[in-house]
């Protein structure tokens, strides 16, 4: 079930989730019986979403805490009463909100790990969240199983992570511990799993090497000392290694993040070369310090590759996903044809026109290459045109403002839009009377005002929008609140609807 499934009435949507999760996930609820219950909170501007994923995520064991804003989720991270496993961030919270600010304020004083979920692949949207400490990226809509194993995967990657970070503190704590006596020191020096070279500064001779170092290379200690840097075959350039070595000298840092060594037995390495020049009883030292990164390279090309793999699968799943929208309308439109009677075909066509809408504003931006911008008139004018082909008797005319709105925006203009003008063209004109209706779409300051207008039978007499059990209108009510803006019903002849929000 989704968002723009039909119901008899908006309460009972909820109801409706839950029978459908028990009968899709009916066999999946013993999956956590003997684990301890992880508690989730989810921050989930979307109401209804929220209700969805909540379902899933507790059919599959976990406990759920919904957060709608920021507000409500950090007044969740900071209830001590509570203790939170794993939060699930939506990327785009609304109210120009956006989820990564709300994970880097509550990562300032709250070590728990982040998931990320987002309708949202495009390269500059997954950048938001490189340089906060996440344990995943999950594009909305994707199976609960997968969420499930992501989420699995972020617990394993967190206790990993906090173990690794446990024994970094433990390192850096020996680390300072050992500068302050030279046998501290030599021990740190003689246990290092990166090579060591310590040089005299002013003349470049080695005077002390580490046993990794000459296990790396294949040297002997006695092969090594006493020589310069560039007298041994592993830093074959010699006029490099001198410019090296003038460098130190001079800068008394020097830092290479990829340079060739060769090994007494002729194989190639890449290291990783740090060098610092410090006092040793007022004589000047260089240490350097060299890491073997040729295994870590090895692992960043098949990670590249990995990358290049994964763009190309995300190019093929977006042609699949147009493909798919078709695909849908088309089956919905057959088995309309084929319904045996008109309230089912009533309601076939509905579901289309609803669905129709989402698959335009989608070939709209697979076309324009838009990452999140809509130009309005050409997207309402294509959801117009769908309706239009429901009755040759209604004359539909349209004046619309050029202006461009988010996606997330046009999406739910959409749907008002489908709403209104297939309950005008069902419930307005009666008896296959002709008629009229007007759509207009202007700027008024920093608002949009949306205006559909007929010439039908009008809305009932006391007609009140907050009481009615039109499902349709029910919807409009709710998407107008999300998109924060306000409805109006003029008393005029015929029916008038005026939308106003911001833009």
């Amino acid at each position: 079930m989704n968002f723009y499934q039909i119901s008899p009435s908006i309460r009972e949507i909820p109801q409706t989730i839950v029978r459908v999760r028990k009968i899709t996930f009916g066999k999946k609820n013993t999956i956590m019986n003997q684990q301890i219950q992880k508690t989730i909170l989810l921050v989930e501007d979307e109401p209804l979403i929220g209700l969805k994923e909540s379902a899933q995520l507790q059919e599959y064991g976990y406990k759920v805490i919904h957060a709608l804003n920021e507000q409500e989720a950090m007044k969740s991270v900071e209830n001590k009463n509570l203790i939170i496993d794993l939060i699930l961030m939506d990327i785009d919270l609304g109210q120009g909100t956006n989820g990564t600010d709300v994970a880097r304020n509550i990562l300032k004083n709250h070590d728990i790990p982040i998931l990320f979920l987002s309708s949202h692949v495009e390269r500059e949207i997954v950048r938001m969240t490189e340089d906060i400490t996440t344990y995943g990226y999950m594009v909305k809509n994707s199976s609960i199983a997968a969420l499930d194993a992501s989420i699995k995967m972020a617990f394993r990657l967190y206790d990993a992570h906090s173990d690794l970070k446990k024994k970094s503190l433990e390192i850096e704590t020996k680390r300072r511990e050992l500068e302050f006596s030279e046998k501290r020191y030599r021990r740190l020096f003689e246990s290092a799993k990166d090579g060591i070279l310590i040089l005299d500064a002013k003349t470049g001779l080695i005077v002390d090497v580490n046993p990794f170092l000459m296990q790396m290379l294949g040297y002997s200690k006695e092969e090594l000392l006493s020589k310069k840097i560039w007298e041994i075959n592993a830093f074959k350039n010699i006029n490099y290694s001198k410019q090296l070595f003038k460098e130190l000298q001079d800068k008394e840092y020097v830092r290479y993040s990829d340079l060739p060594l060769e090994t007494f037995e002729g194989e190639m390495l890449h290291v990783e070369f740090v060098s610092n020049v410090y006092l040793v009883d007022n004589d000047k030292v260089i240490q350097c310090n060299i890491r073997d990164i040729t295994e870590r390279n090895l692992h960043e090309k098949i990670l590249e590759n990995d990358i290049d793999n994964k763009k190309a699968l995300l190019r093929e799943l977006q042609h699949r996903t147009k493909n798919s929208f078709s695909l849908i309308t088309s089956l919905i439109s057959l088995r309309s044809i084929a319904a045996s009677s008109a309230e089912l075909k009533n309601t076939l066509e509905e579901l289309n026109l609803r669905v129709q809408s989402i698959s335009d504003l989608y070939s709209l931006l697979y076309e324009t290459e838009s990452i999140d911008r809509v130009q309005l008139t050409t997207y309402c004018n294509k959801v117009i045109e769908s309706i239009d082909k429901l009755s040759d008797k209604i004359e539909i005319h349209e004046n619309i403002e050029r202006t461009y709105v988010s996606a997330k925006s046009a999406a739910i203009i959409g749907m008002i839009l489908v709403e209104l003008l297939s309950n005008a063209v069902k419930y307005a004109f009666p008896n296959g009377r002709k008629g009229i209706i007007n759509i207009e779409l202007h700027k008024i300051g920093d608002n949009l005002q949306l205006t559909v207008e007929d010439n039908g039978i009008g809305l009932p007499e006391n007609f009140d929008i907050a009481v009615t059990k039109t499902l349709g209108l029910h919807l409009v009510s709710l998407m107008t609140s999300q998109l924060n803006g306000n409805i109006e019903f003029p008393k005029e002849s015929g029916t008038k609807i005026v939308i106003d929000f911001p833009v």
